[in-house]
Formats: C-alpha cells, sequence, structure tokens
C-alpha cells in the first residue's frame, strides 16, 4: 500500500495501517532522530509517542498533503521538546543553530566497503563538519531523504527561500572549499547511503 492509502485506512480506523506507516518509516525516521541525538531510549520514546499521538487524534488530524513530510515534521516536533527545544519556548531560537544535527556517513555503504573509501569517507565526513547544523540537517533531508524544498521548510520551521538560500549556500561553502567533484561525490554518497 502507498502512503495515501495507508493514511486513508488508519484515519477510517484500521489498526494494521497504522501499524504499516510505522513499519515503513520507523527506520528512517529513527535514522533522522539520530542526527539530533545519540540517545536511543529519548528516539524510541518519540517514535512511541508519534505514532500514539495519531491514533488517538486520528479523528481529528486531516489529511496531509504528503504523509512523509508530516510524518517527519510531527516526530521532529515531538523530538526536540523531549530534547527541551521546545518551538513554544524558543520559538526564535528553532530558526538559530543551537539544535545539533550531526551527519555522518556509514561505512556499510557499498562504495565505502573498499579501503580506499574509507579514506574519502573520512575527508567527505570532515567536509560536511564545515557547514553548520541546519545546513547539515537541511542537505540530508534534500539529498538523503529526497524531500522538496516546501516540504524542508515546512519540517524545519522556515520560508521556502530560506530552505533554497540554506541548501545553496551549504553547497556553495562546500563548492568554494572543496570544488565541485568533491561536491558531487558527496551527494553522490548521501544518495547512496
Amino acid at each position: 500500500m502507498h502512503d495515501n492509502e495507508l493514511w486513508y485506512s488508519y484515519k477510517e480506523g484500521d489498526v494494521k495501517a497504522l501499524e504499516g506507516l510505522y513499519e515503513q518509516y520507523y527506520s528512517p525516521l529513527t535514522n533522522y532522530g539520530f542526527k539530533f541525538t545519540p540517545d536511543n531510549v529519548c528516539i524510541e520514546e518519540s517514535m512511541q509517542d508519534l505514532f500514539l499521538k495519531l491514533w488517538q487524534n486520528r479523528e481529528r488530524i486531516a489529511r496531509p498533503a504528503v504523509v512523509k513530510q508530516y510524518l517527519y515534521l510531527s516526530f521532529r516536533r515531538i523530538l526536540l521538546r523531549k530534547l527541551e527545544y521546545s518551538p513554544s519556548r524558543h520559538e526564535e531560537e528553532l530558526a538559530g543553530e543551537h539544535i545539533p544535527f550531526q551527519l555522518d556517513l556509514t561505512y556499510e555503504h557499498p562504495l565505502i566497503r573498499k579501503e580506499r573509501m574509507a579514506e574519502l569517507t573520512a575527508k567527505v565526513d570532515a567536509l560536511l563538519s564545515t557547514l553548520t547544523n541546519r545546513q547539515r540537517e537541511a542537505v540530508f533531508l534534500k539529498y538523503y531523504e529526497d524531500l522538496s524544498y516546501e516540504e524542508i521548510a515546512e519540517i524545519m520551521h522556515m520560508n521556502i527561500g530560506g530552505t533554497y538560500k540554506l541548501i545553496y549556500r551549504a553547497l556553495e561553502r562546500l563548492r568554494e572549499q572543496f570544488g565541485d567533484f568533491t561536491l558531487l561525490l558527496i551527494l553522490y554518497i548521501l544518495k547512496r547511503s
């Protein structure tokens, strides 16, 4: 079943459809959560809270335009509240750089299994660390999760123009420091991770 079909069935009270959404998004959302914190318990609790709230509020929740975007936005909001980055208390700070976001490449990646690629991955990790936390998060959402600029803007509480600028500046920073080839390599590895 596709996201929209699962969402429709879940809204009709089908617990199996909610389980389908959970199974489909468990790994991507927990992976996203680990970019903010290594606290597995906090991430698990946030996942449980998200799906519990979905079930309890299914009659009041409107059908989102994009289910994936809605789930990322909701999960991020719950997780940041648990990490005490509550939007209600820190609305201005949410646009800032105080929320940590780590973007590391996994060494299970097929390209990285080769010995020489380990060195390249370390270099790419170092390159990504030159970006700000918000730039790393935006690049992750755009090139790893394949979300649109509009979806990223919603998730990160930004306007669309700000999202374009954030990603553009991140890519420009990488291009200026390390050249076009390195930038292409980083984006390729992110897509394949």
